[in-house]
């Protein structure tokens, strides 16, 4: 029989997951609200409001605190899942990097190996790849890696009973990461352009597909959201820059990042109905994003985040008004 943690010290460590989920998330948003304003204010005035249904979201979740259960969780198992989350980030680098294979293929291949092989740490092992997606610039050697994925891991620890059930919490983690240790490094994060709008419509029609089947793999079919998600991601991320050199590369990062909010478990989503509209939510987010934190690991996650709990803050306060 494992030993129980002692209440109060399992309490700190899940208002201290909570706060640091909540604040990575809105600080994503809150930049991603900027950069919208600046390019269209429309696209401002919506991202804000998907901020707002993530601010109202936090604010339901967080009087929900104080009825958590002590968690039972051993020294050791804390240690196992520290170190398969290393592992984790350095075996995405590497297939990501050094295999050239790119970062949605490196982050879906272990997810999937982790799965079938290590269940028991498929969940640590996949929030790792999301570290291991940064780009070269910005973690560029094992050590400034390492330092990313072991700031992740302590969150991770942190925040394992924090927030479950909404997809794309994982990439946040990985996220929290990879932006300290390259802001800490006084790293230049990538800035891109955003998409033409001939190809926001395919961006947006993939990322509801994709949260979709994710979703529909993960609790309909009963596979699990680690496999579901990084099955989603292989299959993206093989044949999507096959048919299309130009556009598949890109259009492949949206399908893996719309699978981490088909990662949402029923209980949050209790029908693909809401998925479709956190769908949609990830991919309008996922246009105006692209000139935001270029290159870090968990970005994609936790635009899922942030697009998965606006949509069940929203459900929350329409069913409170009827």
């Amino acid at each position: 029989m494992q030993p129980q943690t002692k209440p109060a010290a399992c309490h700190a460590r899940l208002i201290a997951g909570f706060v640091i989920l909540s604040t990575f998330v809105i600080m994503m948003y809150g930049f991603i609200v900027y950069e919208a304003w600046v390019l269209h204010s429309i696209g401002g005035i919506l991202v804000a409001v998907i901020l707002i249904g993530i601010l109202i979201a936090l604010w339901h979740e967080a009087h929900t605190l104080k009825q958590a259960e002590p968690c039972h969780v051993s020294s050791a198992h804390r240690l196992l899942t520290f170190i398969t989350l290393l592992g984790g980030a350095g075996a995405a680098y590497w297939i990501s990097v050094h295999l050239c294979l790119g970062p949605v293929a490196g982050s879906a291949l272990v997810g999937l190996l982790g799965a079938l092989v290590f269940p028991r740490y498929n969940v640590p092992i996949y929030t790792g790849s999301f570290v291991g997606m940064s780009s070269a610039a910005l973690l560029a050697s094992p050590a400034e890696l390492l330092l990313a994925a072991g700031i992740a891991g302590v969150v991770y620890i942190l925040a394992e009973d924090a927030l479950n059930g909404f997809g794309g919490k994982l990439g946040t983690i990985a996220f929290s990461g990879s932006l300290l240790a390259g802001l800490g490094l006084q790293r230049q994060f990538l800035i891109s352009p955003m998409p033409s709008f001939e190809l926001a419509w395919q961006i947006v029609a993939l990322s509801v597909a994709a949260a979709v089947i994710t979703y529909w793999l993960s609790t309909v079919l009963k596979h699990g959201p680690v496999l579901a998600s990084s099955a989603v991601g292989v299959t993206g991320g093989l044949l999507l820059p096959a048919i299309s050199p130009e556009t598949g590369p890109l259009l492949a990062v949206v399908v893996i990042c719309a699978s981490f909010t088909g990662m949402s478990a029923s209980k949050r989503f209790a029908s693909p109905l809401p998925m479709i509209a956190a769908g949609l939510l990830t991919g309008i987010v996922f246009l105006y994003s692209v000139p935001v934190f270029g290159g870090t690991g968990g970005k994609l996650g936790t635009i899922a985040f942030g697009a998965s709990l606006a949509v069940w803050g929203y459900q929350k306060a329409f069913r409170r008004m009827s």
